[in-house]
């Protein structure tokens, strides 16, 4: 019988909830509202899922984590970059405490968990794995869930080229995956029926992605369309998934947790990082060959043609990637570090990231008041936030992070490091039409079941989840872990929990890397995050 069943639902905001919830199309949502416990769960910094997902799962903040993006380094003495895997989940998330403890656990479609690994229950990894059957643990698994979704599909990738000017298309597709990921939701919890589950439903991100634009009036792309409802569909869709859910949770008088790893909101700027360092000769390129040179600097060209020939004719799709795998290196090749100040890394979209290339305390201010300073394009007030990781970072990881960050207008405008395609440092609209929304940090919560009192103005962070979970399940919390147990939630007293090293708890000693880093960078930026 299960007891705690969590749903992630990425990317949900309340800008869009409440608005879906009081035109009366997401009925089961509304209804755990109204019953339950509610609020913002703030995101980390940046509100990206690689670094999200994780601080969910540890209850640590990426200082702890040493993970701020999907690529990041291994040392801070180096600019080599290695994607996010499985291994900095093991021996740290919640499930390993209570897998260790004797609980039951099962995670489904969790981004970035990948390879899975043992554990007391099931794991199904997300976002960033192959679609093959090497994604479940146990491995038989993988079977079943193919034959109960008539299909087993991992991600819909919204930004590649074959969807440019094919909306209809993405939300059948977007539709389609949403109906798999119910069917094996229904399955895990009725035929191997965890203590604990926790499930992600990724086509919200997705779909705010890609239709914001289309959903949006306010938007700067917006024009009216068949498409104009596509995202209330697919929420509607998410809606139905999420009765279901509350129901098994309601049969078995369990506590059900919706959460977000983000919230979201409208992209209508982009601003060309790289290209405004070398402008203001703060970067400077090494040397490439004249092949090199043409395909960097006419790939943001080649990359918009592509999505057209594709949107005609999409069996040129494989032609139209292989494109962006030509040119593909690391975050920080390219760039002449002893000639250069500063360079923005090639893998982010949401906030600004900037790593120096001197310890000259001169040089570094002039770059932060050079980006404090920006004028805007059209002469309207620019609302620039810049960070030392310091600000927002706490733990031993802190200096693998970028060494600043910034954010423009509260991230509405988009930090492109590739090269602007008209030359210019501010562009109108986002980095790509396949891009019209954005990440906010402002996520949500609603929490139903027995003892969760009612109310609508909870506020939490996404590191309260896993001792949350820990403390429901009355086991000590990990004095690693940086979050508290969401006690405003519950309308009983409650004693101040345990903590315990992790090191008592887990045995963490056995760490499986993974060794697919070029296939997920692909699916990464099939995705539209690098």
């Amino acid at each position: 019988m299960v007891e705690t069943v969590v749903l992630g639902l990425d990317g949900a905001t309340w800008t869009v909830l409440d608005d879906l919830i009081e035109q009366g199309t997401l009925p089961n949502i509304a209804s755990l509202t109204e019953a339950g416990y509610s609020g913002t769960l703030e995101s980390t910094y940046p509100p990206i899922t690689a670094p999200a997902w994780l601080s969910m799962a540890t209850g640590q903040n990426p200082g702890k984590t040493g993970v701020f993006y999907f690529l990041n380094r291994e040392s801070p003495d180096s600019y080599a970059f290695e994607t996010l895997g499985s291994e900095k989940f093991e021996g740290r998330s919640f499930w390993d405490v209570l897998s260790a403890r004797g609980h039951s656990v099962g995670v489904f479609n969790f981004p970035m968990l990948y390879p899975p690994y043992e554990l007391d229950g099931f794991m199904v990894s997300g976002l960033g794995s192959p679609e093959d059957g090497t994604i479940t643990y146990p491995e038989s698994l993988a079977n079943d869930l193919e034959r109960v979704t008539d299909g087993y599909q991992v991600e819909v990738p919204y930004a590649d080229p074959k969807y440019a000017d094919r909306p209809e298309e993405l939300e059948d597709d977007l539709l389609t995956v949403v109906e798999k990921r119910e069917a094996a939701i229904e399955y895990l919890l009725t035929d191997h029926d965890p203590d604990v589950f926790f499930g992600v439903v990724s086509a919200t991100d997705w779909a705010q992605h890609y239709f914001w634009r289309h959903y949006d009036p306010e938007h700067v792309l917006h024009e009216e369309s068949p498409s104009s409802d596509a995202l209330t569909k697919v929420w509607e869709r998410v809606d139905e998934t999420v009765g279901l859910v509350a129901a098994r949770a309601a049969r078995d008088d369990a506590r059900l947790l919706l959460v977000s790893d983000h919230g979201f909101g409208p992209v209508n700027r982009t601003f060309h990082s790289n290209d405004w360092l070398r402008r203001e000769g703060f970067r400077v390129d090494t040397a490439e060959s004249i092949v090199d040179q043409l395909r960097t600097t006419y790939f943001p060209h080649l990359r918009r043609l592509g999505e057209a020939v594709v949107s005609v004719v999409p069996q040129l799709n494989d032609v139209a990637k292989s494109v962006g795998t030509s040119i593909r290196k690391s975050p920080g090749s390219n760039v002449d570090v002893d000639a250069s100040i500063a360079f923005a890394p090639r893998q982010n979209l949401t906030c600004g990231m900037v790593y120096f290339c001197t310890e000259d305390e001169t040089s570094r201010r002039h770059v932060i008041e050079g980006l404090e300073s920006l004028p805007a394009p059209d002469g309207e007030h620019l609302d620039v936030t810049v960070y030392d990781p310091a600000d927002l970072y706490e733990g031993p990881n802190t200096d693998l992070a970028p060494d600043l960050l910034f954010t423009i207008d509260d991230f509405e405008c988009a930090v492109d490091p590739r090269p602007a395609t008209s030359g210019r440092v501010f562009e109108t609209g986002p980095p790509s039409p396949a891009r019209s929304g954005g990440h906010r940090r402002e996520g949500v919560f609603v929490f139903t079941g027995p003892n969760v009192r009612s109310g609508s103005e909870g506020a939490a962070t996404l590191l309260d989840v896993a001792p949350t979970l820990l403390w429901l399940q009355d086991e000590p919390i990990p004095e690693e872990m940086d979050g508290e147990p969401m006690f405003d939630a519950f309308a009983v007293e409650s004693a101040p929990p345990n903590r315990v090293p992790l090191a008592d708890l887990v045995n963490s000693e056995r760490v499986v890397r993974r060794a697919d880093d070029e296939e997920v960078q692909q699916r990464l930026e099939d995705l539209g995050y690098i």
